[in-house]
């Protein structure tokens, strides 16, 4: 007989207690319209894979500037966070844990998301593999992004924090940061989007800076078992990889632990496309 731990037996996230080890990682469903609002379309899919276990949401905007993919839910205004309550509550009501995936696309939008302003990210590097983003007007190119200022920067925190006390008046029992993918908090931790010369960029605990102080903002909101951070070190999604993602990603993981943090999710970059820059971080 084994003492081993299986995949039904129960789970204790901090304060959190789990009847099982059944988690339903984030995917982005785009099912809010155009107003991103969450409906009841949102509420059932939630509701159907909840099994008194811990759902991580879809990826969802902090703020309009971090609008990248159509019809994608966003946490920025009274009506969305409103809307989040209707999903939360069904969840709960049959025995799950839900977590907000917090969420800032970065250089990966158009302006045609934005009233014709340039998307933004931490330096003016475009994504450049030869894929099209679908927008409102249709799949276009992307663009070479504005190169945040820092006082931009700053402003972009405070979203988060924002985010994260509408995550709790909506219900929700911790967040996750998205930090993957070659999202915005991505695009400051790599070399390859990050040139910046200001305190945010350079050497390598200024490209973790800004991360740093988005958990730092969210954990003023929610306790640290309350909130997780993804991370895709090995990624190529978004045109991303960087030549020193070891030493990057590993500082990175260093630093996130001193944060105490319910847990770290980590995205594996074999299934969803390595960027081929040496051998995997397991």
């Amino acid at each position: 007989m084994t003492s081993s731990p299986h995949l039904l037996s129960p789970f204790s996230l901090g304060d959190l207690t789990l009847e099982n080890r059944v988690v339903l990682a984030p995917l982005t469903r785009a099912r809010s319209g155009v107003d991103r609002i969450p409906n009841e379309l949102m509420a059932e899919y939630y509701a159907q894979r909840t099994t008194d276990n811990l759902l991580i949401s879809e990826a969802t905007v902090v703020s309009p500037q971090g609008i990248g993919w159509q019809d994608t839910p966003g946490i920025y205004n009274d009506a969305q966070t409103e809307a989040w309550k209707a999903i939360t509550n069904r969840v709960h009501e049959a025995g799950g844990t839900i977590f907000l995936q917090l969420w800032h696309c970065g250089r990966a939008s158009h302006s045609s998301f934005h009233g014709g302003e340039l998307p933004v990210s931490a330096s003016a590097v475009k994504i450049d593999n030869g894929d099209q983003i679908h927008t409102p007007t249709g799949k276009h190119d992307y663009e070479t992004p504005r190169a945040l200022s820092t006082e931009d920067v700053v402003a972009v925190v405070e979203d988060y924090r924002m985010a994260a006390e509408r995550a709790k008046a909506a219900g929700f029992d911790g967040v996750e940061i998205h930090s993957a993918n070659g999202y915005l908090l991505d695009q400051f931790l790599q070399f390859k989007t990050n040139q910046r010369t200001d305190r945010y960029g350079g050497n390598l605990e200024n490209r973790c800076r800004l991360l740093l102080e988005v958990v730092e903002a969210v954990q003023t909101v929610w306790p640290a078992s309350r909130v997780g951070v993804r991370l895709s070190p090995n990624g190529a999604f978004n045109d991303m990889g960087s030549p020193d993602y070891r030493e990057t990603f590993l500082h990175i993981a260093q630093q996130l632990d001193t944060y105490k943090l319910g847990y770290l999710h980590v995205m594996d970059g074999l299934a969803f496309g390595f960027h081929d820059l040496g051998r995997v971080i397991n």
